[in-house]
């Protein structure tokens, strides 16, 4: 009797060790199957937040009219640039009025309701004659700039760019009463300190940005983003390849006339000058004059050596017009395409996925990690960072996690590849069917960024990266993903869930015309 109690007793603490090892096993063991999908670069134009074509509009500001901003609030909701510029010489003697200030606030308001990012440039001439047009005290020019500044400093998620200094010609900083360095200096500084360090300052010329910032070399990594003048400071190039000097924007050795003691480099110096500084500010601008050096395959080189982000969607036609005729023959999807619709797509940042692994040990680690390589194949890198995260959507239940990515997307730099590590707890997932997608997100607009993929068009959460099957022991008999099926083709569409984007429209870009108005 002894013997037998003592036998079921054994055999009891066996069931429970086998239950235990089996209910241990069963929540610890992971086998995963994944299955990268293909990672084909689209040549198509994409839009996204703060690159590509800009259209001008102008405002002057006065007390006795008002502009109908109707227009402007019905505009289609989304990413893209607009320049504005804010003609200032009804005040060239007196401070700006409260009615002028209101109109501002007014203007700015309607603009960030159409979600455009907006370039902006304050002056007091439009026909050349600022020496004229601009008032007659530097004090005068500093009050504007205090004053436009408390309006616009409440704008900085919709205002990215401040051009000039108030000063010039078109607002160009030549042909003023105020272009001595000792003036100069004191309208940057005083800029710098009343408007928001959230908002980029752009000057002329690559000459004035080193006689301004203090700096006769261009920034490097470990002095970008800092809160200082230079790390904010970029170029609005206004004659980009008009001419062997961008019409007097660098030196010219070969012209006798031209002085080298005024600081200016070489048009090979000064690209390689912005070739490093524009990795870390913003520069863009006009083209202009038709000519060898706006040539498609010199054009091309040029912006993409000087990092360009956005030009001038209406100027110089000629130049335009000499884009759209030529052909992109290099080895690449681009290539057949015109020469302009190559530039579009190259303006400013442009990611792709090139690549993706995933790293899981033996069954008993519930750690993995998945890799994704991608590339900057556009002329400049994104001067304000992004989020990034990793979407898992599980294919039965459709419910989606979300991993946010540790990384700055600022120093996603043209042509160096960039890997994504992605540590993965296998545990924190139900077993099942995922989907994978790379997603990235403007912090500021809540503007999703489009990857320059193929599949990356037809996904609303994101980029797709692989499919993932996580299994417990008890699902090994589960089926992977057919070979060769792209991700999420035998499901269902899937659902919203919580996530949510401000991106609420899909419609084609609206081309605006060049326009004057008072307010």
């Amino acid at each position: 009797m002894r013997t037998k109690k003592l036998l079921t007793a054994i055999l009891l603490v066996l069931c429970a060790v086998l239950a235990a090892g089996t209910w241990f096993l069963y929540t610890n063991l992971r086998f995963t199957d994944y299955q990268a999908d293909t990672y084909a670069e689209s040549a198509a134009e994409i839009s996204n937040p703060y690159i590509g074509w800009y259209e001008i509009h102008r405002y002057t500001l006065s007390d006795t009219a008002s502009a109908d901003l109707s227009t402007i609030r019905s505009m289609v909701y989304k990413p893209g640039l607009e320049l504005l510029e804010i003609n200032l010489q009804n005040y060239a003697a007196s401070p700006l009025s409260d009615s002028a200030l209101q109109a501002l606030d007014g203007l700015l308001a309607a603009w960030r309701s159409t979600g455009r990012q907006l370039i902006v440039r304050f002056l007091y001439d439009w026909d050349g004659n600022a020496r004229e047009r601009e008032p007659g005290s530097l004090d005068q020019i500093l009050t504007h700039m205090t004053q436009t500044a408390e309006v616009v400093n409440q704008y900085t998620d919709c205002v990215y760019i401040l051009q000039g200094l108030f000063i010039g010609s078109w607002g160009e900083m030549h042909g003023s009463n105020y272009e001595g360095y000792e003036q100069m200096l004191t309208l940057i500084r005083h800029l710098d300190s009343v408007v928001s360090e959230d908002i980029f300052l752009s000057v002329r010329t690559p000459k004035q940005w080193r006689t301004l910032s203090g700096s006769p070399e261009p920034l490097t990594s470990g002095q970008a983003f800092a809160a200082s003048l230079p790390s904010r400071l970029g170029l609005f190039n206004d004659g980009m390849l008009g001419s062997s000097t961008d019409l007097d924007t660098y030196w010219d050795p070969n012209d006798p006339d031209s002085i080298p003691l005024t600081g200016k480099l070489t048009r090979t110096e000064e690209i390689a000058f912005q070739n490093q500084l524009c990795n870390y500010v913003p520069n863009g601008g006009e083209v202009v004059i038709d000519n060898p050096y706006n040539d498609f395959e010199a054009a091309s080189a040029d912006l993409r050596s000087s990092h360009v982000s956005y030009l001038n969607r209406s100027y110089d036609k000629n130049v335009l017009d000499k884009w759209q005729a030529s052909t992109c023959t290099e080895d690449s999807p681009y290539n057949g395409m015109n020469g302009l619709h190559y530039i579009s797509a190259h303006l400013g940042y442009r990611y792709v996925i090139r690549d993706s692994d995933f790293s899981h040990e033996h069954p008993m680690k519930k750690n993995a990690v998945l890799t994704v390589t991608l590339e900057n194949v556009g002329f400049s890198p994104c001067y304000r960072p992004f989020d990034v995260s990793l979407l898992l959507r599980h294919t039965d239940t459709q419910e989606i996690y979300q991993e946010p990515i540790q990384t700055d997307t600022r120093a996603w730099i043209p042509g160096i590849t960039n890997q994504l590590e992605i540590p993965l707890d296998l545990h924190s997932y139900p077993a099942g069917s995922y989907e994978l997608y790379l997603k990235i997100s403007d912090p500021v607009t809540g503007f999703t960024v489009s990857l320059a993929n193929e599949a990356a068009s037809q996904e609303e959460y994101g980029c797709p990266i692989a499919a993932l099957n996580l299994r417990t022991l008890f699902d090994l008999s589960e089926q992977n993903p057919r070979p060769g099926a792209r991700i999420g083709e035998s499901y269902a569409p899937a659902v919203r869930t919580s996530l949510q984007t401000k991106e609420d429209s899909k419609a084609s870009s609206l081309v605006l015309p060049l326009r004057q108005a008072d307010i």
